[in-house]
């Protein structure tokens, strides 16, 4: 599915929330987002439980995946909540909401006392269990493929659900405002610590240098990298980058809800690389709030952007 389409997606919840600014728009919007992850989860948990080559390699390909994986999000993390540590510039958004009329996190509504959204863990853990249990007691394959194409349905609702409640929220869009430039230091500092968390983890498990680093800047793309590095790299490396991606995205719908609680919400754009434009978006406007939505979908234009042109650079060094 193009970026443009889910843009237009984006665009259209948008302006029928900002012309329908109410209480129950955002419950509705809120609705759509909790349905369309649940139908995204259990596709993707249904690809993986019926993929036989990813299962039978997991305990070789798989875990080099999943080591270069943990890289590039603890890297990311980290690099990011350094930046902010260091910098001015991206203050406004981590500003509290007595000064700027904001909260920092979801509602109250949707966030336990603790500041977890426990609702949210429930939902991933349960969809991805039950898309893996449906391709492993003998679901058709076209019904797995079935279910690939209906998570892009899936994936227009989030974006539009998403729009829905951005736009019913007039003052989260202002507040970008006071971030101006600032914002493409997000995206610059989780590029270079996806690749430095990449590649000091891929020397652990003795993996070249240039190889891990392009499994890193994939920045969690994974139908692009696994192709890509595929076609320059080889069948076995292209596993990796497509598994080590693939499980960067899994891993944020677990992760940021600790990482927003923990270091904040700009940080909480962190460990999603690229998916912060699509897939991983709504969980970020529900745990980490509204005025993150611009900056992490600002994130992901840039890193995929930045993917396509990364990863061949770095395996023809």
């Amino acid at each position: 599915m193009s970026v443009e389409t889910l843009l237009v997606s984006l665009l259209i919840g948008g302006v029928l929330g900002y012309y329908l600014p109410s209480d129950r728009t955002q419950q509705i919007g809120d609705d759509i987002i909790f349905a369309g992850l649940a139908v995204l989860l259990i596709s993707i948990g249904a690809q993986l439980g019926g993929n036989n080559h990813i299962l039978q390699d997991l305990d070789t390909i798989g875990g080099s995946a999943l080591v270069l994986c943990l890289g590039t999000v603890i890297g990311s993390i980290i690099c990011v909540y350094l930046t902010i540590a260091i910098t001015s510039i991206v203050d406004p958004l981590s500003a509290s909401s007595d000064e700027n009329g904001f909260t920092r996190q979801g509602s109250s509504s949707e966030l336990e006392t603790d500041g977890f959204d426990w609702k949210i863990t429930a939902l991933i853990f349960i969809s991805l269990v039950v898309g893996f249990g449906l391709s492993n007691i003998g679901l058709p394959e076209h019904l797995v493929t079935s279910l690939a194409s209906i998570s892009d349905y899936a994936l227009l609702a989030l974006l539009f659900g998403v729009g829905v409640t951005v736009g019913s929220d007039t003052k989260a869009v202002s507040h970008i405002v006071h971030i101006g430039w600032g914002v493409l230091l997000i995206p610059v500092a989780v590029a270079v610590g996806s690749i430095l968390g990449g590649v000091l983890l891929g020397m652990v498990i003795n993996m070249p240098i240039a190889h891990a680093a392009a499994v890193a800047a994939g920045f969690g793309w994974y139908s692009y990298a696994g192709v890509v590095v595929f076609d320059l790299s080889g069948m076995k490396l292209g596993a990796i980058a497509f598994l080590a991606n693939l499980f960067r995205e899994i891993v944020t719908f677990f992760v940021l809800p600790v990482v927003t609680k923990y270091f904040g919400g700009v940080t909480s754009i962190a460990p999603g690389g690229a998916t912060t434009m699509d897939v991983t978006l709504p969980l970020i406007q529900r745990v980490s709030g509204e005025k993150f939505v611009i900056p992490a979908l600002i994130n992901g234009l840039v890193l995929s952007v930045a993917a396509t042109v990364l990863i061949p650079t770095i395996l023809r060094i």
